[in-house]
């Protein structure tokens, strides 16, 4: 049997990758904890401290937010990671610790919007706000969740994909222009 690991690039050291370029700064951030849960979302939001639920286009707080990827599902991101499975799936819902799965790429500078224009042909700079719209969209061709954020935007991938998007990435860094 060959060895077809040759033909595959390594994977990055996620720790320490960052990207660079004139009004734009791209990295991975660790939030603590990532959970999907199913049922009754507000309610599960509401008890941990994320108040609503967002789609692609609401600012998410910088600590603990939840992003609505289903009409009845989110990816809660941040807060404490010593949610057990017993106090995460309280009456009306189930959630899934799922932080080892997801990897969060931030997107930040003046340059940012353009990237994200890169990259999906959703209006992500119209101001209007859906009530429930959907976090979860195709992004350079890969499924992601998308946050708002006030100097930028979060992509939210799960991680087999992240290689494939960092990639992406780094062959559109420098076409966006400041």
């Amino acid at each position: 049997m060959h060895d077809r690991a040759q033909f595959w690039s390594p994977l990055p050291d996620w720790a320490q990758v960052s990207l660079h370029a004139r009004g734009i700064d791209i990295a991975v951030v660790d939030p603590g904890s990532i959970w999907l849960v199913s049922g009754d979302i507000d309610a599960f939001a509401a008890r941990r401290g994320a108040g609503e639920t967002l789609g692609p286009r609401k600012p998410c707080s910088i600590g603990v937010y939840a992003l609505r990827v289903a009409p009845d599902r989110i990816l809660f991101v941040g807060g404490s990671d010593d949610i057990d499975a017993s106090a995460a799936n309280a009456p009306g819902c189930v959630a899934t610790d799922v932080s080892d799965g997801f990897l969060i790429f931030e997107i930040r500078g003046e340059a940012a919007a353009e990237v994200m224009a890169q990259g999906s042909e959703y209006p992500l700079s119209h101001n209007t706000m859906l009530p429930h719209e959907s976090a979860m969209m195709q992004f350079a061709g890969l499924r992601v969740a998308v946050a708002r954020r006030p100097d930028g935007w979060r992509l939210h991938i799960e991680r087999p994909w992240a290689p494939a998007l960092w990639q992406w990435l780094e062959a559109h860094i420098d076409r966006a222009k400041v």
